[in-house]
């Protein structure tokens, strides 16, 4: 019953995704997931046809139980999509093709009519099919050439909008089986190349091999290993090779390109140079990162890049981290899984801790991270943690040695405000703490080595916050324990008011020896400045000669040199008795 809802709401998908080439851009097309094509055909004519006759098609009871008919068209179809299926899947449009034969197999326009159904979003046009279209009517001829057959392909490949822009599928649909045979000759005489054959790739060895590559293969630590794990996987296991063979690398929802990957050598990888890379690109672009850096983009991952051609090397399987319990996590995902909740995280004691899903249903290729066993797909990307037990050991120490006190105190008074204590926590509630606190410090002294001393400090964590908030529900503290306090506030506050007054006189002093200093400097520099004159120099005589140095006698037989003498200036000195003289500069 489930699997003959799920083909007709598919029909319905199909007509949808045909129908939305004529107003959808390219791009938007190859959006549309073959998973996701029934919601949108509901979507686009589900609600306005069952408004049309509200109450009369009885869908849910059709679904709930099916006629015989129902059963034998989801019968047909699902022979089809059997990867024995002799039906040809690479043609253009082999899918509607597979629907209108089973459709008209088993008369079901007769049956859908009986239950008024055929105007409901599910199923409509299916009961305007002609099961003996005259494909040289006028109609079929007209529609033949307005609805080219790669239009029956447009949600999956790139197909320019203005090819099937003057399409009218609800007026062609009756003769709709002569545009899939057209399509079928087309393929036959070479005029029209084969599309994905969509059953056969993906119920082939190689896919499955790739999905199980994927999720064991090392994607934590980098932005590199998560891309290099799926091309790795996909040149390992011969995905791109198959998806030549069924002609599926045009397609972008079945080959997203994965036609166009150079798949290196095992002998390549191995070389210093791609080594180099791989393991720099393990630095250049963290996980722990959300967005790859501008440097590991350039670097590695953008098209053309130096070590971009590396990307389908195997990713190393680096270990940064031991777990609470002292065993190694997963090589694949990088996460600890607890044996007692069976959840999966990074080590309580690292400074940094995410937890990201890799596995999508919409993707891609649709495969390239799809994942239909139990659970998720997870990568952990754990930074700052212990790299091995003894680290752990002395970080697990230091962490509770330096924190648990702050920590209690931090805890008193988030519980104290939402119990509504006014003066804070009571004595009861500090009492409770120390006992925390003892029993967690006891804890690691006996047994801070194992892997058992992270859960037991949550499980005396855990229980003390309970007692504690019970404790935090008696109340305040009596008025007399209030009181004592209250008498020990006041010579605290008195202490206080002293030390001020104290720091103010001190201020003073000092502002005043400053003033003081600052008064002296000045008035020592005016002293001196009013003392001291300008020096008068008497100007030489016109033409008068000057000779610098040693005066030389006049009788001296070197020849070009004048005779010289002393010359006098007046300049003012001070005497023992303080008068200026005359002193001879020679």
């Amino acid at each position: 019953m489930m699997a003959a809802s799920w083909s007709l709401v598919r029909f319905a998908g199909l007509f949808a995704a045909v129908s939305a080439a004529a107003d959808a851009s390219p791009a938007a097309l190859s959006s549309l997931l073959p998973a996701v094509r029934g919601w949108a055909g509901q979507a686009l004519r589900g609600d306005r046809r069952l408004a049309a006759a509200p109450g009369v098609c009885r869908a849910v009871a059709l679904r709930l139980m099916p006629t015989p008919a129902v059963q034998a068209y989801d019968a047909c179809f699902s022979e089809k999509i059997n990867v024995n299926s002799s039906h040809d899947w690479s043609v253009p449009g082999a899918e509607v093709a597979a629907q209108i034969q089973c459709w008209c197999r088993n008369n079901l326009t007769a049956t859908i009519r009986e239950y008024s159904c055929c105007e409901h979003g599910d199923i409509y046009p299916m009961c305007s099919v002609d099961c003996a279209p005259d494909c040289s009517a006028p109609l079929a001829r007209e529609c033949i050439q307005e609805c080219p057959s790669m239009c029956f392909e447009a949600a999956e490949y790139i197909v320019d909008a203005r090819l099937c822009s003057g399409c009218d599928w609800a007026r062609c649909w009756p003769v709709v089986g002569c545009l899939t045979r057209h399509a079928e000759r087309r393929v036959e005489n070479g005029t029209l190349a084969r599309a994905c054959h969509e059953p056969e790739f993906a119920g082939s060895r190689e896919l499955k091999s790739y999905m199980d590559c994927w999720k064991v293969t090392p994607k934590h630590t980098s932005h590199w290993n998560i891309l290099s794990s799926l091309v790795h996987c996909i040149c390992r296991e011969g995905v791109d090779r198959k998806a030549r063979e069924t002609h599926c690398c045009e397609s972008v929802v079945q080959g997203g390109g994965v036609c166009d990957l150079e798949c290196l050598s095992e002998q390549t990888c191995a070389t210093q140079e791609a080594q180099t890379c791989v393991h720099d690109c393990q630095l250049r672009c963290p996980a722990y990162e959300v967005v790859p850096s501008a440097d590991c983009m350039n670097r590695c991952l953008k098209e053309g890049s130096p070590c971009r051609r590396y990307v389908s090397c195997r990713p190393p399987s680096i270990t940064s981290h031991v777990c609470d319990d002292g065993r190694w996590p997963e090589s694949s995902s990088g996460c600890c899984k607890d044996n007692e909740t069976k959840m999966v995280g990074c080590p309580a004691l690292c400074e940094t801790q995410r937890v990201w899903r890799l596995d999508r249903t919409r993707a891609i290729p649709w495969w390239a991270r799809w994942h239909s066993g139990e659970g998720i797909i997870t990568q952990c990307t754990c930074v700052g943690c212990p790299k091995n037990a003894s680290i752990r050991h002395a970080t697990l120490r230091r962490t509770v040695s330096e924190s648990v006190w702050d920590n209690g105190q931090v805890m008193l008074v988030d519980i104290a405000r939402r119990e509504g204590l006014r003066l804070g926590p009571n004595r009861k509630m500090q009492e409770l703490m120390l006992k925390r606190n003892s029993e967690i410090i006891q804890t690691i002294e006996n047994h801070g080595d194992s892997g058992v001393a992270d859960r037991r400090i949550s499980a005396i964590n855990n229980r003390y916050a309970l007692m504690i908030m019970d404790a935090a529900r008696l109340g305040d503290d009596p008025p007399q324990q209030r009181k004592r306090g209250a008498g020990r506030d006041n010579d605290d506050d008195d202490h206080d008011l002293f030390g001020g007054r104290m720091m103010w006189i001190v201020a003073a002093v000092v502002a005043c020896s400053v003033t003081i200093l600052c008064s002296i400097v000045i008035a020592t520099g005016l002293v001196i400045r009013s003392r001291s004159s300008k020096t008068p120099i008497s100007a030489f005589q016109q033409n008068q000669q000057v000779v610098i140095g040693s005066p030389v006698q006049a009788n001296s037989e070197l020849s070009g040199v004048t005779a010289g003498a002393p010359v006098t200036v007046s300049a003012p000195t001070k005497s023992q008795r303080g008068s200026a003289v005359a002193k001879d500069i020679s």
